[in-house]
């Protein structure tokens, strides 16, 4: 078999894998994980889980360039936030309680947390975004550096009157490009 026959019978097989328990148990209403991208939020991921989950995973793989010369610089795509549902309906206004976990160093640059404000309307007041903010110690460019930060979350999902609470973790593993 060919490396690429091999891919597409993996991908189904995982399809298959992830639609058999969600046609076989009830879910909750999805629970969504939101990104800043150029100052305006997107809706990255929405999904199903069965009510019994307490405690979410997602791992997004995220790639971005950044100059050589980049000093202290939010990095793009790597700024998001969860959200709690009321009632079934995601609002983009709720504010639970979440933290960013980066690491001290990666290969070639110092990670730092960062935090954006968006402000949607909402009557709540502006939220926030939690990202990267890398800062170049040593990568010239044609280097590529990686490293992973979490945004983890407790939030909370309502079901046909029920509060239920969770607890989400984003694995976020982040690939830069340094460029010129």
């Amino acid at each position: 078999m060919n490396k690429l026959t091999e891919t597409l019978l993996g991908g189904s097989a995982i399809c298959a894998l992830m639609a058999a328990p969600a046609v076989a148990q009830s879910t909750h209403p999805a629970m969504h994980v939101m990104a800043l991208h150029a100052g305006k939020q997107v809706n990255k991921t929405a999904t199903n889980h069965f009510h019994a989950a307490a405690h979410v995973t997602y791992t997004f793989g995220v790639y971005t360039e950044m100059p050589a010369d980049a000093r202290k610089s939010g990095l793009y795509n790597t700024f998001y936030r969860w959200n709690d549902t009321y009632s079934g309906y995601l609002t983009g206004c709720s504010m639970p309680k979440q933290y960013l976990k980066v690491p001290r160093r990666s290969v070639y640059a110092r990670i730092d947390q960062g935090t954006l404000t968006y402000s949607y309307g909402c009557p709540s007041g502006p939220y926030v975004f939690y990202g990267d903010v890398w800062t170049n110690k040593t990568g010239v460019p044609g280097n590529v550096d990686t490293f992973r930060s979490t945004l983890v979350g407790h939030f909370k999902g309502h079901h046909g009157g029920i509060v239920q609470r969770y607890k989400g973790t984003l694995n976020l593993d982040v690939q830069v490009s340094i460029t010129q």
